[in-house]
């Protein structure tokens, strides 16, 4: 039997019962959580100095401090298990707002979606912090510095909460958490010289929107394409030394 281009992308990409381990299925499933089962977490106590500590929170008042995710329909429901309804009982849905609402947030978050995502030049021309979990590779992945121009997060999406508490310090919930292991990591013993995670975040959103208006424009975009596409003529021409660019 032989298969169309079109046909055989759909079998490797959406195998039956495969969409609830997608990016954003898992993220949103997780941030959805509104369970009693802890999760670690680590941050500096007294906020702002290099004495780290662990504590274990209940995951549901992690993301009701942190967290607004959700999606805003339901695509593909014949994939997910159990339909639509499925899909609707383990994540959270909620009405579509402006990109510009998006803004007004210090931290946004770039997930894959069934192919990569398009929405990363939009993000960093914002203020705010960008978060990015992809597994791909794009042609600006080589120009673009993960914790410079943005923050790099893993495919499990564990470490968020690390970072938020980073950055913006603990939440109540975590400064109460009565299990918290104190002492935990204390490199170079304590000081009490204050990290402004504010003022670091903002380097990371200014240096984002910088990079977007230097080396994410268009036309940095058309010169890759076109580039792109005399490499491509190159390897396909019958002679393809006398193709060769020639300084």
């Amino acid at each position: 039997m032989t298969f169309s281009g079109e046909v055989l992308l759909l079998v490797v990409v959406s195998p039956p019962g495969f969409l609830a381990q997608y990016q954003r299925h898992r993220l949103i499933k997780m941030t959805s959580d509104q369970s009693d089962v802890n999760k670690t977490v680590v941050f500096a106590d007294p906020p702002g100095t290099n004495n780290f500590v662990s504590a274990s929170v209940p995951i549901g008042q992690l993301n009701e401090d942190m967290m607004d995710v959700a999606f805003t329909k339901a695509v593909g429901c014949t994939q997910y298990p159990g339909g639509c309804d499925g899909m609707r009982k383990d994540h959270r849905f909620a009405d579509a707002v402006p990109l510009g609402e998006n803004w007004r947030h210090k931290y946004l978050i770039d997930i894959d979606g069934m192919g990569y995502s398009a929405r990363l030049f939009a993000l960093l021309k914002s203020e705010s912090a960008v978060m990015k979990a992809t597994v791909y590779t794009e042609f600006m992945s080589d120009w673009i510095q993960p914790w410079l121009h943005y923050i790099p997060v893993s495919q499990l999406y564990n470490e968020i909460y690390n970072i938020h508490a980073y950055f913006s310090g603990p939440s109540k919930a975590m400064l109460s958490a009565s299990n918290a292991t104190r002492g935990a990591y204390q490199p170079g013993g304590l000081t009490t010289k204050r990290l402004d995670g504010d003022a670091e975040l903002r380097k990371i959103a200014s240096a984002g929107r910088e990079w977007m208006f230097s080396v994410g424009r268009k036309i940095d975009m058309e010169i890759y394409v076109f580039r792109l596409c005399l490499e491509w003529g190159r390897l396909n021409a019958d002679d393809r030394e006398a193709a060769s660019y020639q300084a």
